[in-house]
């Protein structure tokens, strides 16, 4: 969008947007100043720590493999909508447990669009708790925070392109915080927490694109 276009999303204060946000966050959350040990990071430096479950929706993405020169050559042109999809193309065996540390060993992966499902979006409209609002924070160059209607929200296939600032690390959520959305703008994933009844549904509505986590799994 042009800085001149109207935008969906209405700034909002921070005091607004944290205290919209009554959620728990370890002290490593990445917000927070934190002098702990460089590791690598985890999922409970990106979503809260007081949900029932967690998990990953893939949105598509660009697959690449590696040569015996040390170059990347791209497997197709046209993008993947799952991680399963790019085994298969290979004729290679899905791998079981099929997990985002082992997605990662095996392709470079490059974000395509960010379409979010419409069963996934769905799901987290059912889970929303009639929620009014959406709130997002935005961390990119400098920092963000708006809010949008919840339906309007949840009817566009790509919430992120409407943004004012579409490129950054969002941190998604409703009024009430029934769920969490953390989101990286170079990385085909969507990190959710949420109720145990969420994640069961995700999983079932988008097998393919959906990995289950814990807050100790990698954060790429």
């Amino acid at each position: 969008m042009g800085t001149d276009s109207p935008s969906l999303y209405k700034a909002i204060s921070a005091a607004e947007l944290e205290a919209a946000r009554t959620v728990r966050f370890d002290k490593s959350f990445h917000e927070y100043p934190f002098r702990g040990p460089a590791e690598a990071w985890r999922i409970r430096r990106v979503l809260p720590v007081d949900f029932e479950a967690y998990g990953a929706l893939v949105l598509p993405w660009r697959a690449y493999l590696e040569t015996s020169t040390g170059s990347w050559n791209r497997v197709r042109d046209e993008p993947f909508d799952s991680i399963s999809e790019a085994y298969t193309y290979l004729g290679r065996p899905v791998p079981s447990p099929l997990t985002l540390d082992i997605w990662k060993s095996d392709f470079r992966m490059i974000e395509y669009t960010r379409t979010v499902p419409p069963l996934a979006r769905s799901a987290l409209g059912q889970f929303s708790r009639d929620a009014d609002a959406i709130f997002i924070r935005c961390h990119g160059v400098e920092r963000h925070d708006w809010a949008i209607d919840r339906e309007l929200f949840l009817a566009l296939p790509d919430p992120f392109v409407e943004m004012p600032q579409p490129f950054g690390d969002f941190a998604i959520f409703p009024r009430g915080v029934p769920w969490f959305i953390h989101h990286r703008d170079d990385e085909s994933i969507l990190y959710l927490a949420g109720s145990a009844a969420l994640i069961a549904r995700l999983e079932s509505a988008c097998p393919e694109q959906f990995v289950r986590l814990t807050l100790d799994d990698y954060y790429y």
